[in-house]
């Protein structure tokens, strides 16, 4: 049964919030330039907090209690003749700024009791909260308005929902009931937002087999005898943690040939993982990866930390220190239980544990991660996919010279999918993949064309497209790019230089209600971190059918610009290319003008450091000889000079870049293969894997510093211009992107940094300086999807309108292949110009507005926490590579394999790319090297074994940072200038600034929990 919620809403001054579990009251809320509130707690003590940190809020409460229910004299009076005891000047001064009496304070103070009182008299009716609505109801979820109205009114159903008599009082106690007892309920974290506040939160039920899963290991833990499984658990425990501990990463044995170290170095052979067993790894993974919140405890921290951390050797029964409450848990034993699941075997030592800890944080939007087990769907998904792909491939290649499949794959009947979404099958479900069903049901939408269960076996725009024949067309992209979606070419006309932007047109062969389309919506989006990757479409059609370099059919958008740089004309068409160049972007640097890239320009002790790095490397250097026929030269400078006119009119009007490091990191193996979800056996080298993986890293992947990348993005900017005019135009249901202008200043040191950083863009290429740019981004609105079209402030985009002179508007087409919405928008436009091109013929339009704004919305969720995961295991797998960096250094590594990162004359070392895997192995905690912590952290084994004399080492590394903001006199943040801008936190030697370069060496890393701190010379 569904029910209504109350929508989020923004916290206000006055308003009740209950903060890290104290009532408060708010006085101040977050500015641009301080992002915390401050709140007034019962004891009269102010409270600084972020809006995270408030798990229940009572809107208005402040102005609606008796203290202000009387004039404004009675007040006055009470303010003057009743302070409460305990309030300090400070508050007091912050309460009336707020035109809240201190009175108030008083009635904080009963509403705590009140709650309280609430909670003890109701102690049997909440307890038989559960049953109810799970067992009774049968319900999925609960909303703290309707456990508020059963407990305190008896009500429920549309009853409860549309309660008005349930009090402030009732609805935190229900709140607090709820959350602190996670073994039933548990913090539905789809609901949340950053900005805003859930006043009628929901819980999901948990399942019962979860419940009595975890009653089962509470009479395991309890008690000072462990039960008779989990002692049996811990037996294994020991040995495999003894085994770590005289078995680190580090040491001599893996300076042994690979056929000498493998026997010796694997885990104990005999010991396997029972059902039993893998109770207790979920719930340590649980720990680890579920980190408890403020908002909502989980259940298995402390089970683990009691029952399974605390009878372990080898430091696991330490009590947290302070240096470890800021683990990825609230209880600073999260660390312990990420190095227990590696002492195990059950996670490799290097190990990407961001992807566990994503999925721990909820919402469901990495469950279309295939090979984890996330949910009971995402592998059929994939499975299916697959198969749907053979069956293309088996299919003739549109527009290819060859009449028969270029590829076969000899699907048999037997082979084909049986999955179907058409009205029969999802009216009755579907027997062998209801999981896949449900999902499909439950999370997308089906487009308003009949559903097709088989590829189109004729193009609809057979004799529609336009064929640009021998026409040379631009694909440039990087070596490790996963799917070629794009090109570019010119073609001159006597109107003048037509730009054309060729997109890849999987729409050529799926129809939008086709099964594989489908799937492709429910997973919304590829996504692709160092390790590995997971495609929206399978691979083998990206590579091998749809990718431009094996395609002939495209969606071309198409514009010719005026003197000024704008659109003075465009067109979209479907089109067949066929001369395709496959080109690299360092490949046409070499033949592209670099006098408009930021900082080219500039004297080298003006540029920060990545700027310096990017230029000696990437730009031409003398007698270099291109690999460039003279025509491709000089469409591709043609172009070069083209875009940069469009440039030109955006940063004219106020559109702009930032001066952003940016850096690669690659795995070899690729992909890496997935460690088991419920292994029955410890990780074994040689059976999966023979050693640890090679991490590449590339500190130059700043786009803005190379004119082949400029080249491309800007004519995609064009492109997503064009689109969006087309749609505007034609009233096509569409989501458009934009941004609104900065946010006002609120003092006039405000207004100044706003000046000084718009008046320090770079007016050649655009760029603001990073430190300008850092400075300004608290004012920056965020970025905005609308079904209108909007102006996108920091792009230079107007919002446009209908006329054919108005040109404004921005949408994102250039990615179908790896973004549904942007394939959506190709069968959107696709639908209009096969309208135009046969008035007589009826056709439908596949998506609804509705429709298309229901999925957009909820993939624009899933892009977000999937970029967030990608930006963290970046993060993780660079952190991992200077790990191996300071590693080697301290092993006593020649000069040329420390600064090198290819440890080319050390035979032991080919294998496992720039060093040793320096985290997991052995009972340490985080990787920590500074004489302070020492005697903190437990190695589990000398460091004279690994470490040699300083007089044995070569240089020490050392790293240039880039100063972004001042924490305080000691310590500030930073980025490392000349490894890409690896964010670290930097401790300082002297007093410094914003923008300041200071040298440092590594002190603390730790992969595992993103830390990086480096220490100024």
């Amino acid at each position: 049964m569904a029910t209504r919620r109350t929508a989020s809403v923004a916290a206000k001054i006055g308003d009740l919030a209950q903060v890290r579990r104290e009532p408060c009251v708010i006085v101040q809320l977050p500015t641009s330039t301080d992002k915390d509130c401050i709140s007034i707690t019962a004891s009269g003590h102010s409270l600084r907090h972020s809006l995270k940190d408030i798990s229940f809020l009572s809107p208005n409460w402040s102005f609606a209690t008796p203290s202000n229910s009387s004039s404004a004299s009675n007040q006055q009076q009470q303010q003057q003749s009743k302070v409460p005891v305990g309030l300090n000047a400070d508050s007091s001064t912050l309460l009336a700024a707020s035109n809240i009496p201190a009175s108030i304070i008083s009635h904080l103070s009963q509403f705590d009791q009140t709650v309280d009182r609430l909670i003890h008299e109701k102690t049997a009716k909440f307890a038989a909260l559960y049953a109810e609505f799970k067992t009774s109801q049968n319900r999925e979820f609960i909303t703290v308005q309707e456990a508020a109205s059963w407990v305190f009114h008896g009500l429920d159903g549309a009853l409860a929902v549309e309660n008005a008599s349930v009090t402030p009082a009732q609805m935190c106690a229900a709140q607090l009931y709820l959350s602190r007892n996670p073994k039933w309920f548990q913090l539905d974290a789809a609901a949340g937002s950053n900005m805003l506040v859930e006043i009628n939160a929901r819980f999901l039920l948990k399942n019962r087999d979860e419940v009595d899963d975890f009653v089962w290991l509470e009479k395991q833990a309890k008690g000072s005898r462990p039960g008779k499984e989990l002692k049996e658990f811990l037996e294994k425990a020991m040995i495999l943690i003894e085994w770590a501990a005289n078995h680190p990463a580090i040491d001599s044995s893996l300076l042994k040939p690979e056929s000498a170290k493998t026997a010796e170095y694997n885990r104990p052979t005999d010991i396997t993982f029972t059902e039993s067993d893998l109770k207790f790894i979920a719930a340590i993974k649980s720990a680890a990866f579920n980190p408890a919140s403020i908002r909502n405890a989980n259940p298995h921290t402390e089970l683990v930390n009691r029952g399974i951390l605390s009878r372990l050797p080898h430091g696991y029964a330490k009590k947290a220190t302070r240096s470890m409450l800021n683990g990825p848990n609230a209880s600073g034993r999260g660390l312990d239980a990420l190095r227990l699941l590696k002492d195990l075997g059950v996670l490799t030592p290097w190990e990407n544990t961001t992807i566990h800890t994503a999925a721990g944080e909820g919402a469901g939007a990495l469950d279309a991660l295939d090979g984890h087990g996330f949910s009971e769907w995402a592998d059929i998904a994939v499975s299916e996919s697959q198969t749907w792909a053979d069956e293309l491939l088996a299919e003739p290649v549109l527009y290819s010279e060859e009449q028969a499949p270029k590829q076969t794959t000899g699907v048999t009947e037997e082979g084909k999918s049986q999955l179907t979404f058409s009205a029969d099958a999802l009216a009755k479900g579907n027997d062998t993949e209801s999981a896949l069903f449900r999902a499909v049901k439950k999370h997308t939408v089906f487009p308003q064309t009949p559903v097709q269960d088989e590829f189109f076996s004729r193009d609809v725009f057979e004799s529609k497209r336009r064929d640009f024949g021998d026409v040379p067309v631009y694909v440039i992209d990087s070596p490790t790019a996963q799917e070629l979606d794009d090109g570019i070419s010119i073609e001159e006309t006597a109107e003048g230089s037509w730009i054309h932007v060729h997109i890849a047109d999987p729409t050529a062969y799926l129809p939008p209600s086709h099964p594989l389309s489908m799937l492709a919506q429910l997973r919304g989006t590829s996504m692709y971190l160092p390790e590995r990757h997971y495609p929206m479409l399978p691979d083998i059609l990206s590579n091998a059918r749809f990718n431009l370099g094996k395609s002939h059919c495209a969606l071309t958008f198409s514009a010719r610009l005026g003197s000024d740089g704008e659109i003075v004309d465009y067109k979209i068409s479907p089109s067949v290319i066929k001369n395709v160049k496959i080109l690299h972007y360092r490949t046409v640097n070499d033949v592209l003008d670099w006098s408009n890239v930021y900082g080219f320009s500039l004297p080298p002790e003006e540029r920060t450091p990545w700027v310096n790095k990017a230029l000696n490397e990437l730009s031409p250097k003398e007698g270099v000889k291109s690999q460039l026929d003279d025509k491709s030269v000089s469409e591709l400078r043609k172009l070069q000079e083209l875009m940069y006119r469009h440039l030109k009119l955006r940063i004219s009007r106020g559109g702009f870049s930032s001066d952003q490091p940016g850096f690669g990191v690659k795995v070899v193996p690729y992909p890496l293969p997935i460690t088991p979800e419920s292994p029955n056996v410890p990780f074994q080298y040689e059976e999966q894997q023979q050693s640890p993986p090679l991490v590449l890293f590339d500190p130059n992947q700043a786009s803005h510093l190379e004119p082949s990348s400029n080249l491309v993005s800007e004519c995609m900017v064009m492109a997503n211009r064009v689109a969006a005019k087309f749609c505007t135009e034609h009233n096509i249901p569409a989501i458009y992107r934009g941004q609104e202008p900065l946010k006002p200043a609120s003092s006039p040191l405000e207004s100044s940094t706003i000046t000084d950083a718009l008046a320090s863009i770079d007016p050649v290429s655009g760029v603001m300086p990073y430190t300008y740019f850092k400075n300004i981004l608290p004012f920056f609105s965020p970025g905005s999807h609308t079904m209108q079209p909007a102006s996108h402030y920091s792009l230079g985009i107007r919002a446009g309108g209908t006329s054919a002179s108005d040109f404004g508007g921005y949408m994102k087409v250039t990615s179908p292949l790896r973004r549904y919405k942007d394939m959506m928008l190709h069968w959107l436009i696709k639908s209009q110009l096969l309208a135009e091109s046969d008035p007589s013929r009826a056709v439908s339009c596949p998506f609804s507005s509705t429709d298309v704004e229901t999925i957009s919305t909820r993939i624009n969720d899933i892009e977000k926490r999937t970029d967030k995961l990608s930006t963290a295991s970046h993060k993780y797998w660079a952190l991992e590579w200077i790990l191996r960096r300071e590693v080697l250094w301290r092993c006593g590594a020649s000069e040329k394999t420390v600064f090198s990162g290819v440890a080319t004359e050390m035979e032991h070392l080919k294998d496992v790319g720039i060093g040793l895997p320096g985290i997991g192995a052995g009972p340490r905690g985080p990787v920590i090297w500074s004489d302070e912590y020492r005697g903190v952290v437990e190695w589990g084994v000398p460091s004279s074994k690994w470490e040699v004399g300083y007089n044995q080492r070569c240089i020490r590394p050392t790293y240039q940072v880039v100063i972004g903001s001042i924490l305080n006199t000691r310590f500030g943040l930073g980025l490392l200038g000349n490894l890409g801008g690896i964010q670290a936190r930097v401790d300082l030697k002297a007093e410094r600034y914003v923008g300041d370069i200071v040298t440092c060496v590594v002190d603390t890393i730790d992969p595992a929990a993103g830390v990086l701190i480096v220490k100024e010379l």
